[in-house]
């Protein structure tokens, strides 16, 4: 049986979410306004974010905010919400310095 590269379960959990860079593959629609496809965005979103256990991070549950690692993962959630909006939908919600939160909130005030 191959041997992990680290016996920490944290480590190779993050290990998992630095590999992903382009989100596409996992979210395979782009939210769209002219689409009205919040809804199944949202669940592609929420749910590759459950099976990466990051989902914390955009529901504001997460509370390790002192952790290097957790500002790290935090951005990482931003650039997946980033890469996975129309242009039109970016434009509306981007803003200098928002948390992972925000962006989520933002996002989702935008169908409300």
């Amino acid at each position: 049986m191959p041997e992990s590269s680290s016996s920490d379960p944290k480590s190779n959990h993050t290990e998992k979410i630095y590999g992903i860079t382009n989100i596409k593959p996992y979210v395979p629609l782009l939210f769209d306004l002219d689409r009205l496809n919040y809804d199944s965005w949202k669940e592609f979103f929420k749910t590759h974010c459950i099976g990466y256990k990051v989902f914390d991070h955009l529901d504001g549950s997460s509370t390790n905010i002192d952790d290097q690692e957790w500002e790290t993962v935090f951005n990482i959630g931003k650039q997946w919400l980033y890469g996975s909006l129309t242009q039109t939908v970016l434009q509306s919600i981007i803003t200098s310095d928002a948390i992972t939160t925000e962006v989520w909130k933002a996002i989702k005030n935008i169908v409300a």
